[in-house]
């Protein structure tokens, strides 16, 4: 045998009796070749030296059953084929503090925190390894240039498979994780992660997590059988996943929150048990190409002023909507298709805004639904074969332009009471209710746009509001090409072209409109009217300062109307509001609110609520803060402009600079004197802010006179605000879980990340994803275990 070959054998007079020995006695560049058998040790690696098992993989194991197995305490070493287990649950089996290890076809097996653990200055080389960890982690990583992984494979982990941290950097090649009862990828700290072509399957806990400020590449990474969500995306570093999926998970497929903005493109959701795809808390970034499909909930869910924006996403068998937006979202969609959802296609609510641009819907119960003050913008849309109406707006607006509806089971598009609703250059055919409806308290507009083949009246309108039809065709409908059962003066119709409706058209005149109600096929299809905005407003969880200051200010408004109706003047009022006060209080909701109750005394001609932050109003080029103010400011005429984070405007903060939110300021303290009896501007924001905010403008401060406060919810209100969403969702809430919250709520500290009401929605959210991930490991779940969310549902950390 050559002078750099060393033999280790348990065999007495032929070599070396330990490995350990046999290195301290080793040249430089040597190669140790270890006998078969189990050798009791701690091995050190001192020198730069190779160790294989001479008889091939899993026949030498290296035992330790306090301390480290292995470590290195040189430049570079390798082992082959060696087997490595500690039974120590204090310390890695494998530790790489300096210098670089290659593992070779090597198996792994650790008792404590970590298997393997390389920090500082070391890197590991693994290929081709087994790791195990009955308690821990499998691979730990904190070092600069942690190493490679590649073809290896983790199996039955207690915690983690392989975790990325502090300052850590790692690359992961073609290797598998299956059965982990913590995250098969952790990221966390300054982490960096390239992985390409690896699976994960049996995970615990989210299967991929990046958080705090970690950075991920990943190509071709699968996630398969996770109890909880696919990919957690918490990060304000860079995140791309490029030709990655997700399926068979428990809860989300992907969830992107913490103001994270990923890069996904080519991926793929199959088949989560809740959403597919969620975004939170002011998140954002870019879906190219990607696929949701079969999902128990909601396909794409887009919620608390998060930003996203999707080319080419494919959305189809959502057990609820296709795609949702609500808490003042602003997602852009180009090219989105939905298919078959069990509810509607595309959901806008809870004052949700967007933009989308060549979307397809095919099936479900309405294809496009815009409700509770929200907005949205639309072009290319083609909506085909729905349940219910193709197009449904109530209590928000709409600008739907160069749109095709087919084949919708109720109406074409029907506005609402309450709906702003703006129709171009769009074509609906074969409807089986009204090719076009606005019902009783709508308002807007329809240009350029074809009604035919509907099974009742091509357009119909059931409203007082102010609606004008403009070089529309209306033939072949099996009612009027266009009826209106409403007499006045509101309604315009220019260059109607009408042919072939087995009706005459009714519009125009009084006596139009009443021959029209007279007509038995002329019978106005009966609407659902809007609740009560008072009541609602009485019904609201807590704000109970709130209440009496806004109906302190109503009951003013009622009078000053009534003293006009008598020919009195009108006593001064505050007509502009500041609400002051934490995020998540309820300003919106009362602000809504406020300018609805305001249209029903006829002191507003709307009351819509029209929400802007300083991105709406200030411009990047130097006149154009002006000319955007303005635009949003025109929109919000007849109502309520809600101005959130106001101060932000007198801040100097964005990239715009401080004069150009001055600006913006200026204009708005000139409209709101040129426009002084036909809006109300409510500007919003934290108490301190907004004081400074009022001080920035001389004119100010004599615009908005009254200032309410709003306070913090308390931690009963809290409780209540979950109990109602349990409520909202067909949900439960039992006694013990509700203590549990109360404790939760009064402890959680009121700093300025506080969420109040939303932080009560999010906890709700969780419990449900957590209720999820617990029946699914259940052999039998009746209905009502899928109601109740138990104490067993809240977080660590909650309970």
């Amino acid at each position: 045998m050559g002078q750099n070959v060393i033999m280790v054998t348990q065999t007495p007079g032929h070599g070396y009796r330990r490995i350990g020995d046999a290195v301290a006695g080793a040249p430089e560049g040597a190669l140790i070749v270890v006998a078969p058998g189990r050798y009791n040790e701690n091995l050190v690696l001192s020198k730069p030296v190779t160790i294989t098992a001479e008889d091939g993989i899993g026949t030498v194991t290296i035992l330790a059953g306090s301390g480290v197995a292995v470590s290195v305490a040189t430049s570079s070493a390798a082992l082959s084929g060696i087997s490595v287990v500690s039974s120590d649950k204090d310390n890695p089996a494998v530790f790489v503090a300096q210098g670089q290890l290659s593992l070779t076809e090597c198996s792994l097996d650790g008792a404590g925190w970590s298997t393997v653990f390389a920090s500082g200055d070391g890197k590991v080389l693994m290929r081709d390894c087994e790791v195990r960890n009955g308690v821990g982690a499998g691979v730990v990583v904190t070092a600069a240039d942690g190493g490679v992984l590649e073809s290896c494979r983790f199996t039955d982990l207690g915690t983690s498979a392989v975790v990325v941290a502090d300052d850590g950097a790692l690359t992961m090649r073609a290797c598998s994780v299956v059965k982990a009862a913590g995250n098969g990828i952790c990221l966390n700290g300054r982490g960096t992660l390239t992985v390409d072509d690896t699976t994960i399957t049996g995970t615990g806990k989210p299967a991929v997590a990046v958080e705090q400020q970690a950075t991920m590449k990943a190509k071709r990474l699968s996630v398969s059988a996770a109890d909880g969500i696919g990919f957690y995306l918490a990060s304000t570093g860079h995140v791309f996943l490029d030709d990655c999926s997700v399926e068979r998970v428990g809860a989300e497929g992907i969830f992107v929150a913490e103001g994270c903005k990923p890069e996904l493109r080519g991926c793929r959701v199959r088949a989560s048990g809740f959403r597919g795809v969620h975004f939170a808390a002011r998140s954002g970034g870019k879906f190219t190409n990607c696929e949701v499909a079969e999902v128990d909930g909601i396909g794409v869910h887009v919620t608390e002023r998060s930003t996203p924006e999707f080319d080419q996403l494919s959305v189809a068998g959502s057990k609820r909507s296709g795609v949702r937006v609500s808490d003042a979202a602003d997602p852009f969609f180009r090219r989105l298709r939905v298919l078959g959802s069990d509810g509607a296609g595309v959901e806008v609510d809870e004052g949700g805004r967007g933009t989308m641009e060549n979307v397809e819907i095919e099936g479900g119960e309405v294809g496009l639904r815009i409700v509770g003050g929200s907005r949205l913008t639309a072009s290319g849309l083609s909506v085909r074969d729905t349940r219910a109406a193709g197009v449904e707006v109530v209590d928000a607006a709409l600008a739907l332009a160069d749109s095709a509806i087919t084949g919708s089971g109720g109406d074409g598009v029907h506005a609402g009471g309450g709906a702003n609703l703006s129709v171009a250059r769009c074509r609906v055919h074969g409807s089986d209710g009204m090719g076009c409806q606005f019902a009783e308290g709508a308002s807007g507009s329809i240009t350029d746009s074809e009604f035919s083949g509907g099974q009742a009246d091509g357009i119909r309108l059931d409203t007082r509001e102010a609606v004008r039809v403009s070089s529309c065709t209306v033939r072949d409908n099996h009612g009027s090409g266009l009826r209106q059962t409403r007499p006045g003066t509101a309604i315009e119709v220019l260059d109607l072209i009408t042919s072939g409706n087995l009706r005459p058209d009714a519009f125009g005149t009084s006596a139009s409109a009443e021959a029209a109600r007279s007509s038995p096929a002329a019978a106005p299809t009966p609407v659902k009217t809007a609740d009560d905005p008072l009541m609602e407003l009485q019904g609201l969880v807590g704000l109970a300062g709130v209440k009496r200051e806004v109906t302190s200010l109503i009951n003013l408004n009622k009078m000053a109307k009534r003293r006009q109706d008598a020919g009195l003047s009108a006593p001064p009022m505050a007509r502009h509001l500041v609400f002051a006060g934490a995020p998540g209080t309820g300003k919106t909701t009362v602000a809504r609110l406020y300018g609805q109750v305001l249209a029903q005394l006829g002191v507003l001609r709307e009351g819509h609520l029209v929400e802007v932050a300083r991105a709406d109003l200030v411009a990047q080029i130097i006149g154009g803060t002006a000319i955007k103010t303005t635009e949003a400011f025109t929109t919000a005429l007849g109502g309520v402009l809600f101005i959130d984070e106001a101060y932000t405007l007198s801040a100097g903060s964005g990239g715009s600079g401080p004069d150009f939110g001055r600006e913006a300021i200026d204009t708005l303290v000139k409209l709101m004197e040129d426009h002084r009896d036909d809006v109300v501007v409510i500007a919003a924001g934290y108490s301190n802010e907004m004081s400074k905010f009022l001080e920035s403008n001389p004119g100010m401060e004599s615009r908005f006179s009254r200032t309410i406060e709003f306070a913090n919810y308390t931690a009963d209100e809290l409780v209540t605000i979950v109990r109602t969403q349990c409520a909202k969702h067909d949900y439960r809430l039992d006694e013990e879980a509700a203590d549990g919250l109360l404790d939760y709520f009064e402890a959680i500290p009121k700093d300025g990340t506080f969420g109040n009401g939303r932080t009560a929605r999010r906890v709700f959210e969780r419990m449900t994803d957590r209720q999820a991930s617990r029946l699914a490991e259940a052999s039998e779940v009746t209905a009502a275990d899928l109601t109740l969310l138990t104490a067993e549902d809240l977080e660590t950390g909650v309970r």
